[in-house]
């Protein structure tokens, strides 16, 4: 209202009033002028020293979980805020309830909310949000509008105020993936038998296909004879799970976001079924999780961090491919632990994901195929395939 063209013609007003002696002018125009400085020395101030805080129940969780979202607003100093217009900007993925309607803006939820604050008092709201998908979320940035008690003067701020939060993908029944029940990865991995090289249980004579690392040079010198070590068998059961993105053979052909979510969701099942078994089990994907640009791929191993590893690099996916998972296959062979299991979960049937299948298993890696697309299953010999049900097997079945 009062910009600075009105401030300089209330000022000649004034100075106008003054000369001809006009009391009542120059005193209505001289409030003016004080409220006009007033409000904006207000307005100036009016955002500072204001703290605002955003806390969820928690910052990881699963579809369908509520969580509880707890904003608080405090007014840090003597001058209050006789209004103030809160702004919050929230991912479209969650779903407020309790009848409050956010405004669309984009692919984002606008969180608003207006009231005012006297001085060093503090206000919190609380709201109850459903996950509706997987993914990895931001909350934030906030937007604060504010002003003087006139309305005369505006003022905002923007806050880099930022909460994450990491939406795990669901668990699927075992019985979709076409895995029995009882023992589910019983059949895909078959147990091999390597040498410990940590447990030493004897000697033996040399023979010249030993290699010079297994020498035990203490007995050699001893008898006087080439001597080598005899070590405890182990049983390896590793479980390495290839993730393909792709649910079409050709990229033009656009994606299927449902169909990804379910084989992504495969992999979180399977992944959990080797972990309880205390297997190790590794992750490659033909994808990059969101804000990388490395694709996926997490080494086999059964620590307790290693779940925690793979629910947070499937929850960071996006869904879509970066290579083909043929290509992914050839470039990892040297990578694989010796005797490990290999599980493929994708739905193209492509030559090429065929031929890395069968090169795999010519280098003695036992490999099956988690087939979750459309149509008859593919036969790669050597290779056991599952029949998984595809996401609209899924949905039409009640």
């Amino acid at each position: 209202m009062f910009q600075q063209a009105t401030l300089t013609l209330l000022g000649l007003v004034l100075l106008g009033a003054l000369i001809f002696g006009q009391t009542s002018l120059a005193l209505l125009t001289g409030m003016l002028l004080v409220t006009a400085g007033l409000a904006r020395i207000w307005s100036r101030w009016a955002l500072v020293r204001v703290a605002y805080e955003r806390q969820l129940s928690q910052t990881r969780a699963f579809p369908g979980d509520e969580l509880t979202l707890t904003i608080k607003v405090t007014n840090r100093k003597l001058l209050p805020l006789a209004r103030l217009q809160v702004d919050d900007e929230l991912p479209g993925n969650l779903q407020l309830e309790g009848g409050t309607e956010p405004r669309r803006l984009g692919r984002s939820n606008l969180l608003q909310r207006r009231t005012s604050l006297r001085w060093y008092e503090s206000i919190v709201w609380r709201y109850r949000i459903r996950l509706r998908a997987r993914g990895a979320y931001r909350l934030g940035p906030v937007q604060l509008r504010s002003g003087d008690p006139f309305g005369l003067y505006d003022c905002d701020a923007t806050l880099e105020v930022f909460t994450p939060l990491l939406v795990y993908p669901r668990f699927l029944p075992v019985e979709e993936l076409g895995l029995p029940a009882r023992n589910p990865l019983g059949d895909l991995r078959a147990p091999s038998l390597l040498r410990d090289p940590l447990r030493t249980i004897g000697v033996r004579d040399y023979s010249p296909t030993d290699p010079l690392k297994d020498v035990h040079w203490a007995a050699t010198a001893r008898t006087g004879k080439l001597q080598s070590r005899v070590y405890e068998p182990a049983t390896s059961r590793t479980l390495v799970i290839f993730l393909d993105l792709d649910t079409f053979e050709f990229y033009y052909e656009g994606i299927d976001p449902e169909q990804v979510e379910r084989m992504i969701s495969a992999a979180a099942t399977v992944a959990r079924l080797g972990l309880e078994a205390r297997d190790p089990v590794g992750l490659y994907v033909n994808g990059m999780p969101a804000e990388h640009e490395h694709l996926a791929h997490l080494p086999a191993g059964r620590s307790p961090a290693q779940f925690g590893l793979m629910m947070e690099t499937l929850a960071r996916l996006t869904t879509y491919s970066v290579m083909p998972i043929g290509r992914l296959l050839n470039l990892s062979t040297t990578e694989l632990p010796p005797g490990a299991t290999v599980l493929l979960i994708g739905c193209v049937n492509s030559e090429a994901t065929r031929a890395a299948l069968l090169r795999l298993r010519s280098h003695g890696y036992q490999v099956t195929w988690l087939y979750m697309g459309t149509g008859s299953a593919p036969v790669v010999p050597g290779v056991r395939i599952v029949a998984g049900r595809s996401h609209s097997a899924a949905v039409a079945t009640p």
